[in-house]
């Protein structure tokens, strides 16, 4: 079965990135490994932390720290794939956002990395880097980039 990648993080755009793929994942019947990546200083865990699909995540408590709301954020885009019917699983894994999506994608030999664009302002940009543009720039696989805001 193909596997397609959904990286998410905590903005906005997160919902419409987990449609997205939802759609994908049902035209090309793929799973989907919903994929968040935090900054290791504020890791609590060196280790991948997976999360299985059909859990509610209102049964978890609210995000203290930045582990914690990238949990809220997998579980909360596998709940919407769940409900849509689509095999998904989910993991949340200490690193560098563009490298730890590449490194996934190759892993899982991904079919396709699905993912949104942040809308930085110029300054933003120039101080914390694209990661849509470095994951296009390194993917072994073609990258679909929701730009809706």
């Amino acid at each position: 079965m193909k596997t397609l990648i959904l990286a998410v993080d905590n903005s906005p755009v997160a919902k419409n990135v987990t449609g997205l793929a939802g759609e994908q994942a049902l035209a090309q019947q793929a799973s989907v490994l919903v994929l968040c990546c935090v900054d290791p200083t504020y890791s609590s865990c060196n280790e991948p932390f997976e999360i299985d699909a059909g859990e509610d995540p209102g049964d978890f408590g609210a995000a203290l720290d930045e582990q914690n709301t990238a949990e809220m954020v997998v579980r909360h885009a596998l709940a919407a794939l769940f409900r849509d019917g689509v095999k998904a699983r989910g993991v949340v894994i200490a690193g560098d956002a563009a490298a730890t999506i590449v490194s996934q994608a190759n892993k899982y030999q991904a079919s396709m990395i699905i993912m949104g664009r942040r809308h930085l302002s110029p300054f933003n940009r120039l101080l914390k880097g694209s990661v849509s543009a470095a994951v296009i720039e390194r993917a072994n696989c073609p990258v679909l980039v929701d730009v809706r805001a």
